[in-house]
């Protein structure tokens, strides 16, 4: 990790609280996501014994181009690969951005029932304000409990940081765009 992010960590105030834990890891998962070109978004995922399954962060960018190398994507992709046996009623997964549409559908079919992000995504966000799905997607999301983290204040600036200034998003905008066109 750069030293200017790593300083970011190091600056961090001390806690206790375990859903600091989980949003400090979040945001290395966004971190290191940033150094890769990607999108800063970082992941995790917890047991009801608040035990560490799987993290992952976003890597669309980091061989060639993958649309659904989102963080959430290649945790759940690990929970599937790795831990299908898991009782899926105790999960908590800890986003560093609020789930955008394709993943809070995965979220959803993948039978995760708590998401715990650190930022709103105005932009691109759908966990919050989902509005009205169709019948089966809406039995599925009232088993579905979205909030904002309770993490100290300084990993919700952070993760806010990573997403909006830190990174050059109209270039990972572009990006897309040429993927889309055939162009590296």
């Amino acid at each position: 990790m750069s030293p200017e992010h790593l300083a970011l960590l190091q600056q961090a105030p001390a806690s206790n609280n375990t859903e600091d834990i989980w949003g400090r890891m979040c945001c290395e998962q966004a971190l290191l996501a940033l150094e890769e070109g990607c999108y800063a978004v970082g992941a995790v995922l917890v047991n009801e014994r608040q035990e560490l399954l799987c993290s992952g962060r976003n890597q669309v960018f980091a061989n060639g181009f993958d649309s659904a190398a989102h963080a959430e994507m290649k945790v759940i992709d690990q929970l599937e690969r790795l831990h299908p046996e898991v009782d899926r009623d105790g999960l908590t997964l800890y986003v560093s951005l609020e789930p955008c549409l394709m993943c809070y559908g995965r979220i959803l079919l993948a039978g995760i029932p708590r998401v715990r992000y650190l930022a709103r995504d105005q932009d691109g966000g759908f966990a919050v304000g989902h509005g009205q799905l169709p019948p089966v997607w809406e039995s599925l999301a009232s088993r579905l409990s979205v909030a904002q983290a309770e993490v100290a204040p300084y990993w919700t600036e952070l993760s806010e940081l990573a997403i909006h200034r830190l990174q050059n998003r109209q270039a990972l905008r572009q990006r897309v765009a040429r993927a889309w066109r055939g162009q590296p």
